[in-house]
């Protein structure tokens, strides 16, 4: 290797640990937005790594939360820091980031940036929820519901007047129809589902997966179906649609009760009365 060559190298090798230096450190941002909720009926986030939860609030306002995990550093003159975008869009809030930009060339390295959001709506509000490597979950949101991810499971806690649609495919899905139950499809590949519904639904049951067994605490009238894993019956007239697909992992059908409210504590014993003073014994002389 002559002296040029070696020069080159030389330079090449320390600009490359001074760029692997760089992007070592990882940052810690926290975005805060709100939005009045007047005109807004659809939600929809869109997110590559990190975890999406949606809880129901204000039927007033939308408030977010995103804590954003990155190697990049915030840009404060942007919207969000520079980590994703929101925008409204007729009736619909659009947050996050379709696509995440990974590159490796000389002296270029991912960003492996990860956003975890927070978001409390109203109840009343439609979400379409998508990610890649993250956990998805709803508490109270009643309106129609779609929750889509690849690597993590999926919680979903809702009264039931509205459809629900969750896949995953690495992960366990899990959906409480509290009051009512107006249909539901539910897909994993590896992971068990669980579908709590009011004993007072009425649904039509399809169920289907490979290694695995399928519980159901419903007095459904079973029709088999020979050569395949697949179930299928009616509950209360069947009138909605209650779809459960997995490869590995269990089916469990069962009744979303509402807690008892727990008793109140018994009042504390009164406390012993006093002995009475012993009584005065006369003297004779």
């Amino acid at each position: 290797m002559n002296s040029r060559n070696r020069i080159i190298y030389s330079l090449a090798s320390l600009l490359l640990v001074a760029g692997c230096g760089a992007v070592m450190e990882r940052r810690t941002a926290h975005v805060e937005r709100r939005w009045p909720a007047g005109t807004i009926r659809r939600i929809e986030v869109r997110e590559v790594d990190g975890a999406i939860n949606i809880e129901a609030g204000s039927a007033n306002e939308i408030a977010m939360d995103a804590t954003v995990q990155s190697r990049i550093a915030p840009k404060q003159n942007q919207e969000n820091q520079g980590y994703f975008t929101t925008q409204v869009s007729g009736d619909t809030l659009i947050i996050g980031r379709e696509n995440e930009h990974r590159h490796f060339r000389f002296f270029s390295f991912g960003n492996e940036t990860r956003i975890d959001y927070e978001l409390r709506v109203p109840a009343s509000v439609a979400l379409d929820l998508r990610t890649v490597n993250g956990r998805i979950a709803t508490h109270g949101v009643d309106g129609e519901m779609r929750a889509v991810t690849v690597n993590g499971r999926v919680n979903i806690d809702t009264p039931g007047s509205s459809e629900v649609e969750a896949h995953t495919v690495n992960g366990r899905i899990e959906a409480r129809f509290g009051k009512s139950f107006q249909g539901a499809t539910l897909k994993t590949v590896n992971g068990g589902v669980t579908a709590a519904l009011p004993l007072s639904a009425s649904f039509t049951g399809d169920f289907s997966q490979v290694n695995g067994d399928i519980e159901a605490a419903f007095p459904l009238n079973i029709h088999s179906h020979p050569g395949s894993r697949r179930v299928s019956g009616e509950v209360n007239g069947g009138r909605y649609e209650l779809r459960i697909t997995t490869v590995n992992g269990d089916i469990k059908i069962d009744t979303a009760t509402t807690p008892a409210t727990p008793a109140a504590p018994a009042a504390p014993a009164a406390p012993p009365a006093p002995p009475a003073a012993p009584a005065a014994v006369s003297s004779t002389s």
